[in-house]
């Protein structure tokens, strides 16, 4: 019986341990100083007129297009499981100076370029991941540019918010297409329903994350936690 009980604990404990650890995304920890994060927050608007997160999966997904101080654009992570929010882009470990938010990625797959490639590479069971900044022969990237690009200065060893973002969209077929693009998004139906530069929301929202490895990164985040 005592066994059974010690049992209990640990497993309710291993339990308790991994439900924690999924409720917060990976971030790689500070790598000195002088490093800085960025995030903002993007999602979809249905339609009642309120938000909700859009589908970031292996064959359609949207990322954020952002350069980077050199010109190039900088991959972000995505974070789509937060509660009460929509979804969470972020990039971390970057260099102090100008960043710009073109606008955003919708990447979809292309069924005839991915038969290629699994003929390519000779592998027929190869499965696709979401993958925004990869480049993969058979994704397509659809760019939906801001009518104005958000610059912000980021400074050394800090978080800021580059806003909070929203399109309407349709997909030219979706789940139920059949062609080789059924996941692009359809251009005359794509617009932007909300641009707010430089809104904190999201980085409040992330102030609360107290994991090992967000903690040093809100130690640089100056806004108060919602």
């Amino acid at each position: 019986m005592k066994r059974l009980a010690v049992l209990t604990v640990l497993l309710l404990c291993i339990f308790t341990f991994a439900s924690y650890a999924q409720l917060f995304p990976q971030v790689d920890r500070p790598t000195s100083d002088d490093l800085s994060l960025l995030v903002l927050q993007f999602g979809k608007e249905k339609d009642d007129g309120n938000f909700e997160i859009v589908l970031n999966n292996n064959a359609t997904g949207w990322a954020p297009a952002v350069k980077g101080p050199d010109g190039e654009i900088i991959p972000f992570r995505k974070y789509d499981s937060a509660a009460d929010i929509t979804n969470i882009y972020y990039s971390e470990n970057l260099q102090a100076g100008e960043y710009t938010l073109v606008g955003f990625y919708h990447v979809y797959v292309d069924y005839g370029k991915l038969e290629e490639y699994k003929k390519e590479i000779n592998n027929p069971n190869y499965l696709m991941s979401y993958e925004p900044f990869a480049n993969r022969p058979f994704h397509v990237k659809q760019l939906f540019e801001l009518s104005e690009h958000v610059t912000v200065n980021l400074e050394a060893g800090t978080v800021k918010s580059l806003g909070n973002y929203a399109v309407k969209f349709e997909w030219v077929e979706g789940p139920m297409g059949t062609t080789d693009t059924r996941w692009k998004a359809n251009e005359e139906k794509t617009e932007f329903v909300l641009v707010k530069p430089f809104d904190d929301h999201v980085q409040r929202y992330i102030k609360t994350w107290r994991t090992r490895s967000w903690r040093p990164w809100n130690e640089r985040n100056s806004v108060k936690p919602l």
